[in-house]
């Protein structure tokens, strides 16, 4: 269980630095080309507006992923006795 709650984190650091590593590069964007109509804040919602819903879609395929892979430790765990 606590290889589980491990990777589990790992997923959800992993997400974070990717959403950090999509904020520089929005705002990288902003500063090249701002549009005087929008502020930063406006602009970078349209740019990460998904980003609830990949946090949601990260986790899910990451409790899938270890429950698969738990799956076939045990199928193998039974094999070897």
């Amino acid at each position: 269980m606590q290889y589980i709650v491990i990777a589990i984190q790992v997923a959800l650091v992993l997400w974070l630095i990717f959403n950090l590593y999509q904020f520089g590069v929005a705002y990288r964007d902003w500063r090249n080309d701002p549009n005087p109509d929008s502020t930063f804040l406006a602009f970078l919602l349209e740019r990460l507006g998904a980003l609830g819903k990949t946090f949601v879609q990260t986790f899910v395929y990451t409790t899938l992923a270890i429950g698969v892979g738990y799956l076939i430790y045990e199928f193998i765990a039974m094999l070897m006795e």
